[in-house]
């Protein structure tokens, strides 16, 4: 059950490469500030600015704006939670985009949720950092919650805190149990938000998508979730994330980011592509967008268009000299899932090629190259690409793939 949660959670919280790039926060002289001191107006627009500074910066992958504009919240205001929770959002997707863990693809299949002997090993001093920030969000919220327990802005802080939380462990750590802990504890703030106050719709963001989770369990993991006391609506689930979309705060383009993998898993990618389109169009730098837009068309049978989404976003120099891998990478999934493999193979050389690849990417990339020949019929170029694989470091499942594929050709499934 917790894998089963936990992927269908990561899935449509990574569905276009942001991963829920933000929180809520009211205005500091908002009525929903609860027993906080009304900051001076000054500082109060001060604050505002910084927010809507560092959230379009970190929308469009300018991670070292959005970290000033973050630090500089904290600094504005040192007793408000918003500034360190941004933070280590910041720094958990700054990680991820480093890693390219930011992709919907990574999520979508089994291989990332293989958990070997234990959780990924990551550089302390990050872990390090992001804790730090989670703590003082945790102890801001905590503070404000002592002095008054109906203090609806502290719960929704420290909620978002959780959540980030669960984020952290699940995609960085890949630790799936720890974080199913910090992710109830999230939801149940949240509801505790709109007990508290019906019209904080912003909230409706989280619920709406632990609602659409929980419904789309497997029947048995459903039914032991029910008996756990775990209940869920699909339809209530994409109402609440519509309405956060059409009527939230802060939060609107939150909860288009995650509609678009609610949408594609629903089958009504016309919807998802809605969504990626508008997102694109209003973040222009994220090229993040650009690649799940690209690879949308594919999957809607638009592989003309698809194909020149890629290669422009290949046209742009920062792309180019920064992100080859990651573009070359998914184009190459796309051609393999319309089953143009002799394409799909050329991507993931390039990939192989570049000498700034990612070093997961470059194993997985074998390993996809290795699938597309075998599905070509060309088995010692297959078999090849499986050495290749065996290598390189193990990434998640690569090895075990890799040697089941030596042994018997990988077949494409059918459909």
């Amino acid at each position: 059950m917790f894998r089963s949660f936990t992927s269908i959670l990561t899935v449509i919280m990574i569905s276009a490469g942001i991963a829920g790039a933000r929180s809520n926060t009211s205005e500091l002289t908002d009525p929903h500030a609860g027993s906080q001191s009304p900051m001076p107006a000054s500082a109060s627009e001060e604050f505002d600015r910084l927010r809507n500074e560092g959230n379009d910066a970190l929308y469009n992958i300018d991670y070292q704006t959005a970290r000033d504009r973050y630090q500089r919240m904290t600094k504005v205001a040192p007793d408000h939670p918003a500034g360190y929770v941004y933070l280590a959002n910041n720094l958990w997707l700054e990680w991820l985009n480093s890693s390219r863990r930011l992709s919907s693809s990574l999520y979508s299949g089994g291989s990332f949720y293989v958990q070997g002997s234990g959780e990924d090993k990551i550089d302390p001093k990050l872990e390090s950092k992001f804790n730090d920030l989670i703590k003082q969000a945790l102890a801001v919220t905590t503070s404000r919650l002592q002095k008054d327990p109906k203090d609806v802005e502290a719960l929704y802080y420290q909620a978002a805190a959780f959540g980030l939380r669960a984020g952290f462990k699940a995609t960085v750590k890949r630790s799936f149990v720890r974080a199913i802990g910090d992710a109830n504890d999230s939801i149940k703030l949240q509801k505790q938000v709109i007990k508290l106050d019906p019209n904080y719709v912003d909230a409706y963001l989280s619920i709406g998508l632990y609602e659409y989770i929980v419904d789309s369990l497997p029947f048995l993991w459903r039914t032991l979730a029910r008996i756990a006391g775990f209940s869920g609506s699909k339809k209530r689930g994409i109402e609440h994330l519509e309405m956060a979309a059409e009527k939230g705060k802060y939060t609107p383009d939150d909860a288009r980011v995650l509609l678009i993998g609610v949408y594609s898993r629903e089958g009504r990618p016309d919807l998802a592509l809605e969504m990626i389109s508008y997102l694109s169009a209003k973040y222009p730098r994220n090229y993040l967008l650009g690649v799940e837009r690209a690879a949308m068309l594919y999957r809607s049978g638009r592989q003309d268009e698809g194909a020149r989404v890629f290669a422009d976003l290949l046209k742009d120099s920062r792309v180019a000299q920064s992100a080859a891998d990651h573009v070359h990478y998914h184009w190459g999934g796309a051609l393999e899932t319309a089953r143009e493999y002799a394409a799909a193979v050329e991507r993931y050389k390039e990939v192989i090629r570049w000498p700034k690849s990612d070093s997961d990417l470059i194993a997985l990339a074998h390993l996809h190259a290795g699938q597309a020949l075998d599905a070509m019929g060309k088995r010692d170029l297959a078999m090849a690409e499986y050495e290749a694989v065996l290598k390189l470091a193990n990434v998640f499942d690569s090895h075990k793939l890799a040697a089941q594929y030596v042994k018997k050709p990988y077949v494409p499934a059918k459909g």
